[in-house]
């Protein structure tokens, strides 16, 4: 019965504003779920305006975006995915800076270090349309922005406070953001706490999924000019007791602290118009066990693995202008340091070393960049961009041999483990890529809308993962994960159409793509072609992936409106013939909306259909898939009041009519043989309260 009720509900979000009679015109955004969309395929995220209640992390929150998925191991830890594209193929900035996780098994992603609430700003760029934020991003690029208003002489303060509620996994979230200043200066202070307990699916089992996090943030800025500022930041993050039904490991702890210092000067009466710069330390500690949160299955097993990954990432660049043409020259960097080991043992001793996973890996990139924009006509820019990225790797532990005696596999050296699947070779490497972008836009209907066409080609590096993971097993050849030093770098080659149309009270946002990928980094099973068993490795082949987005929006009354959203990619593994594991299947969402005064009242029916083009089978390919999955419905209603001084309420519901479904995306547990799919919490009521000032 679930089933109808969901369909009639998808008519009902269409048909009822239509009843209403006030028309209106066009509107100067257009935002779709609410994410105002700007240039062509961009969007924009902004904290204060959302409608919707709680989300645990940074990727639980992209996740609700139309045309980004997600991959789900417990309630933390939400890997996203755009345009069929996830982990590095995604560029993730924090304000500002990079953050690269701290576990080998992805349990902390980049973005699960974006705790939502505390930025202001979150932007998301589709697919490669700019060379200006780091090598890479061929699926895409998440901007974390946090901006600090100037303050003035009579405005010397301001603040925000809001607290949440969701009751199926009983999570309570608060936060404090509080700012003082004047116009030479300010001091900012953000605060948040979050902890959920495990949450239920709709078919009322229980989901192992608790978490608890709590961030701290101190900013100090001097403003001695307008468009000119300089800002000192501080972050801490704690994170501990997290659990993951998808893994055979959880997180007893993770702490995370990042030191950024950013710059911007504004410059008028030349050419140069800005200066701007930043620099940034992340450091991640990582701890992930399989006995401190549950009960091994054997009591010669507990494992565990403690590792860090610190970054040092920024750059510099300037905006300049002459004769109509606007141009971005800059300098970046990056510097990964990863290391980890698994130790094994007994539950009165586990030191026993049995793999270097990260053997004190190293990944250093220098970009040079170079983005232009052009008025070719007054109606018609061309956007040009050339990048150049200098890439060193090394790995400084490859030689060390873990000294665990128990099973029958040989515990080999990460040198030894590359070996034997990839033959012998000079285990440092350097790479030097060149990266590119053409871009033609042109108005249309006197400014109603555009078209535009791009071409591009991004090359990204083997991460420290693909390149220099080196995990042994006690019992079996299939459970090995090795890396590849030997990779090449993959190649995208994208071509993208799109157009953009507001009148009449119809907005429409379309595009359509083709990615040519040469060298695709593959995971990929051994099937025993070196004589060491099924073991997981890392290989290049040529792919392609293709696909498209569309959201129409309908302007029923000043007050009325409803949305569509579509988005589908297919994903091809050309060298064997066979489709690409994880890409998400053909998604689409309804939603209507009613806002007038301080009122707000929606609802969203999110439509998914079945995906049978999976890579499951790791006896012949990679079983990265858990399989082939059915298609699902959920209905979310969300409303609100927002006061006239600056209080706000919002409550809602999330799975609606409780249904029991997954995502298709799953996270591979890298430390058993057979993949998880988790299932999506069932029904959840959901309250927030706050107050600006």
């Amino acid at each position: 019965m679930k089933k109808p009720l969901l369909l009639s509900a998808m008519g009902v979000l269409w048909v009822l504003p239509a009843w209403g009679t006030e028309k209106t015109d066009r509107l100067d955004l257009m935002v779709i779920e609410e994410t105002r969309l700007g240039e062509p395929s961009r969007a924009n995220l902004f904290m204060k305006e959302r409608y919707k209640g709680p989300m645990s992390d940074g990727g639980d929150l992209l996740k609700s975006i139309p045309g980004i998925a997600g991959g789900r191991m417990g309630g933390h830890g939400m890997e996203p995915s755009i345009r069929g594209q996830n982990q590095n193929r995604i560029n993730v900035l924090l304000d500002g800076s990079y953050v690269h996780g701290g576990c080998p098994n992805r349990m902390d992603p980049p973005s699960s270090y974006g705790t939502s609430e505390t930025y202001d700003e979150i932007e998301i760029i589709k697919g490669s349309q700019s060379v200006v934020h780091g090598s890479g991003g061929s699926g895409g690029t998440v901007l974390f922005k946090r901006h600090t208003e100037p303050f003035t002489k009579e405005s010397w303060y301001r603040g925000r406070i809001n607290a949440g509620y969701q009751g199926n996994a009983n999570v309570r979230e608060g936060l404090v953001d509080l700012a003082v200043g004047s116009d030479q200066g300010f001091f900012r202070m953000i605060g948040n706490s979050s902890q959920g307990n495990d949450y239920e699916d709709g078919g009322g089992h229980t989901v192992r999924s608790s978490y608890k996090e709590r961030t701290g943030n101190l900013i100090a800025g001097i403003t001695p000019a307008p468009h000119s500022r300089a800002e000192l930041g501080y972050e801490k993050t704690r994170a501990e007791d997290i659990l993951f039904c998808g893994a055979g490991m959880d997180t007893p702890l993770t702490d995370h602290d990042a030191y950024r210092f950013k710059f911007e000067h504004a410059m008028t009466g030349s050419i140069l118009r800005k200066l701007q710069g930043q620099v940034g330390y992340s450091t991640i500690d990582h701890l992930m066990d399989n006995y401190s949160l549950r009960t091994p299955t054997a009591a010669s097993m507990y494992m565990r693995a403690p590792s860090t990954s610190d970054t040092w990432s920024g750059g510099t660049n300037i905006e300049v202008e002459l004769g109509g043409i606007a141009a971005t020259l800059g300098i970046d960097f990056q510097d990964n340091q990863r290391d980890a080991v698994r130790y094994r043992g007994t539950s009165t001793a586990v030191n026993a070393i049995q793999s270097y996973l990260w053997p004190d890996a190293t990944l250093s990139d220098l970009g040079l960049f170079v983005e232009t924009r052009l008025a070719v006509a007054e109606t018609r820019q061309l956007i040009l961009g050339l990048r150049y990225d200098h890439v060193d790797a090394e790995a400084r532990k490859s030689n060390l041999t873990p000294n665990d005696t128990m099973g029958s596999v040989p515990k080999l050296s990460a040198a030894g483990l590359y070996s034997l699947y990839y033959g012998t070779g000079a285990l440092d490497s350097t790479e030097h890529n060149v990266n590119g972008l053409i871009r033609l836009e042109q108005e249309v209907m006197n400014g109603a809308g555009s078209v535009y066409g791009s071409f591009s080609r991004s090359v990204r590096t083997a991460d420290i993962t693909e390149r220099y993971i080196a995990s042994n097993n006690n019992q079996s050849t299939a459970s090995r994960w090795v890396g590849n030093p030997f990779l090449d770098p993959e190649q995208h080659h994208q071509l993208e159409l799109g157009s953009r149309l507001q009148t009449g009270g119809w907005e429409l946002d379309l595009n359509v793509y083709y990615n040519d990928v040469t060298d695709f980094i593959l995971r990929d099973r051994d099937h025993n072609a070196h004589g060491g068993g099924n073991a997981t490795i890392y290989r290049n082949v040529d792919a392609t992936l293709y696909g498209g987005e569309a959201s129409v929006k309908r302007h029923w009354t000043s007050q009325w409106s409803s949305g569509a959203t579509l988005a589908h990619v297919r994903g091809e593994n050309d060298s064997d013939n066979r489709p690409l594991a994880q890409i998400p299947p053909l998604e689409g969402a309804l939603t209507t909306d009613f806002n007038h005064g301080g009122w707000n009242v929606g609802g969203k029916l999110r439509l998914a259909a079945q995906q049978t083009r999976v890579d499951d089978n790791a006896t012949t390919g990679s079983g990265l898939d858990v399989g082939k999955t059915t298609g699902f419905q959920s209905l979310d209603l969300y409303g609100g009041y927002r006061f006239s001084n600056g209080v706000k309420l919002k409550l809602g519901i999330n799975n609606l009519f409780d249904q029991e479904y997954a995502e298709h995306l799953n996270q591979a547990s890298q430390f058993d043989t057979s993949q998880v799919q988790v299932n999506e919490p069932g029904r959840s009521f959901w309250l927030t309260a706050g107050v600006d000032f």
